[in-house]
């Protein structure tokens, strides 16, 4: 049975890729199409795979370097892959992947990360920071924007499956696209990082780690850590807001990393006091990975955190997303007592090993529905 596997971009290696990763260890023989691919992570992650970028961005370089401002052509471009060869096709799509065009008769299974972010949920905060999807200006998008709503809601129409990252995307896919869907959480390195790191000693500062976009909030911890200068927050992570939020902070005992390596992430992670979630993310790996660390989290009580932490064991949540919430909700932390081990066992069921079985499973399940033979192992 010949594969195909779509997925947005992979041009960086966040948690959609880390998600196609996964799915394309299940189908080692599977072409991947995307949009832009480097090969960087192509030869990393991907190297047994054929690998298919889009033409007008492969050969292109200002169109790799300006991808962003092409936003209001993809609609268009994901519908050049010619997929007619294919009897299984499986997208991991957060922005346009699921729109792929296949024969009535191939099986389309989508699994989705969100509906596209900036035209649904964060609509308004995007509106307002246009330099997160390429400086449009305010007119062009809200015509962009609202086109993709109406394109985004009659692609759904050629998915015959979906698969949600966590409860709070299933809800947003019955509620915009009215169709059903299964939660299957991202994967996640819970038993390799279990070995290595249940014996950290904790240091004594705070971490948040991740894109510096102004949606993920971290405005809101430096808030907070100017109020409580003798408490230590670091802050790992690059991205178009970051000048911003170094002008935001107004003591010392708030660090700004940049960008930092795999290994040097969980170490960091591994020995801080808390991770800080302050966005309302559709689901948000970084934390549970670091519960997976053995260190317990502070995350805003809205989004993907209401499917991982849990208050006491490994976590705590603040309701509000403001400083004198997140401040209550910091030191009530300081009041409790948590158990590396308990904490690394309360998400033991997102482990990488999980996410694989639950996802064959899946494919399995619909392909006899549909006739066709196993995946097999």
């Amino acid at each position: 049975m010949k594969t195909a596997i779509i997925t947005d971009f992979l041009n960086q290696f966040g948690g959609a890729e880390i998600v196609t990763n996964q799915i394309a260890s299940l189908f080692p023989d599977a072409d991947i199409y995307t949009m832009i691919a480097e090969d960087e992570i192509v030869n990393k992650y991907f190297a047994n795979h054929k690998v298919v970028e889009h033409p007008k961005l492969r050969d292109s370089r200002w169109r790799r370097k300006h991808y962003r401002k092409l936003l209001p052509f993809y609609p268009t471009y994901i519908e050049d892959f010619d997929l007619r060869d294919y009897d299984l096709v499986i997208s991991s799509s957060y922005l346009w992947a699921k729109a792929v065009l296949c024969r009535p008769e191939t099986l389309h299974i989508s699994y989705v990360h969100t509906p596209i972010r900036q035209a649904w949920v964060k609509y308004h905060e995007y509106l307002y920071n246009e330099n997160d999807i390429g400086r449009f200006t305010r007119p062009i998008l809200r015509y962009v924007m609202n086109y993709l709503r109406i394109w985004d809601v009659a692609t759904a129409n050629r998915v015959d499956y979906f698969i949600a990252n966590s409860t709070t995307v299933k809800k947003r896919i019955e509620h915009i696209y009215r169709r059903p869907a299964r939660v299957i959480h991202p994967p996640i390195k819970v038993e390799a990082y279990r070995d290595k790191y249940t014996q950290v000693e904790n240091g004594d500062y705070y971490i948040t780690v991740g894109r510096l976009v102004p949606y993920k909030r971290v405005d809101l911890l430096i808030e907070t850590f100017n109020e409580f200068p003798d408490r230590k927050l670091l802050i790992a992570g690059a991205g178009n807001d970051s000048e911003r939020l170094k002008a935001l902070a107004k003591s010392d005992n708030i660090s700004f990393l940049g960008f930092v390596d795999e290994e040097t992430k969980t170490e960091l992670v591994a020995k801080a006091k808390a991770f800080l979630f302050a966005a309302e993310e559709d689901f948000g790996m970084s934390p549970v990975e670091a519960m997976a660390l053995g260190t317990p989290v502070i995350g805003f009580a809205k989004g993907g955190t209401r499917d991982y932490i849990k208050e006491g064991v490994n976590g705590l949540f603040f309701e509000e997303q403001t400083s004198d919430s997140l401040r209550q909700a910091i030191t009530t932390f300081e009041q409790q007592a948590f158990d590396r081990e308990g904490v690394i066992d309360s998400v033991a069921h997102f482990d990488e090993k999980h996410f694989r079985q639950q996802f064959k499973a899946f494919v399995d399940e619909k392909l006899n529905d549909t006739g066709n033979v196993n995946v097999e192992s």
